[in-house]
């Protein structure tokens, strides 16, 4: 099968899937939870969340609210592309489109954090701007396999740690992740069919993945976020290889897939790449 015609099936695909999945965010939230900060101003005693787990929902926040700026990227990068990727572009956005709202009113409603400040930060993030890594369609589906199947994890495991302190979080964070997941398996597939259309590819897989950061890696102190959300259980280092990277690698069979000259050399440095992140994981664990 061609490559496109391969391309437009996994688009209908996932449309016919999120059909099933289709959901409004006014129907996720707890509005009478709301009252007016004008007649109850805010007060850090007023949420139900720790701050830990209040940080790292913000933290999903300040990510997901680059959407204008990853849709630029990905519209720039699949102009000249095929015609599935440029429906799915349009299609991602309009998906994606209500996360931001989502846990931005979710937190407003429910007094988790300083509403003050953190309209300060989304204006920052924002201004700030956003570049999608890569230079070619095929390396930013790679970036976004690996940020669409780190989305989830992340979300799935934040709505196992407030599962006992806040249900309405829970669905809502659930509910996002199936978004991700829809979203990672499209990406997942559409590489695996360039890969099968042409092995050499494989050596630009491998040399963007040691490259992957999450997309809100320049938020302000996002290097201690994420260690406040790694000391929560909710995402860290053995998260990513164990739950993100590998099934990845494994999918894509990038370890035994026969390939070009050239391309071992890219191959073994992704395996280095990923030794160490091995080492790193395995002092975390030890490290009390």
């Amino acid at each position: 099968m061609k490559l496109s015609a391969t391309l437009d099936d996994l688009y209908q695909r996932h449309l016919s899937c999120t059909v099933r999945s289709d959901w409004g965010y006014h129907n996720l939230l707890p509005w009478e939870r709301g009252k007016n900060f004008k007649t109850l101003p805010w007060a850090s005693d007023q949420g139900n969340l720790t701050p830990e787990l209040t940080l790292a929902v913000e933290t999903a926040l300040l990510t997901e609210i680059n959407l204008p700026w990853f849709t630029a990227g990905l519209k720039q990068m699949f102009d000249t592309g095929p015609s599935a990727l440029k429906a799915f572009v349009r299609t991602w956005t309009a998906e994606e489109d209500q996360h931001a709202r989502l846990l931005d009113v979710y937190l407003t409603l429910s007094r988790n954090g300083n509403p003050d400040r953190r309209a300060k930060l989304r204006r920052k993030v924002l201004t700030d701007g956003y570049e999608v890594g890569g230079d070619t369609g095929l390396a930013v589906m790679v970036y976004t396999t690996l940020q669409e199947l780190a989305t989830r994890v992340f979300y799935q495991n934040l709505a196992t740690a407030v599962e006992n302190l806040d249900p309405a979080l829970t669905l809502i964070l659930r509910t996002v992740a199936k978004d991700e997941t829809l979203h990672f398996a499209f990406y997942r597939d559409a590489v695996r069919a360039y890969l099968d259309h042409d092995p050499a590819l494989l050596g630009t897989v491998a040399s963007i993945i040691p490259q992957f950061r999450m997309p809100g890696s320049e938020m302000p102190d996002f290097p201690s976020r994420m260690r406040t959300i790694a000391d929560t259980g909710c995402y860290d280092v053995e998260n990513y290889l164990s739950d993100v990277m590998d099934p990845i690698l494994r999918a894509w069979n990038v370890w035994e897939r026969d390939a070009p000259d050239g391309v071992d050399d890219v191959r073994k440095a992704l395996f280095t790449h990923r030794d160490r992140l091995q080492r790193v994981a395995t002092h975390r664990s030890k490290t009390p």
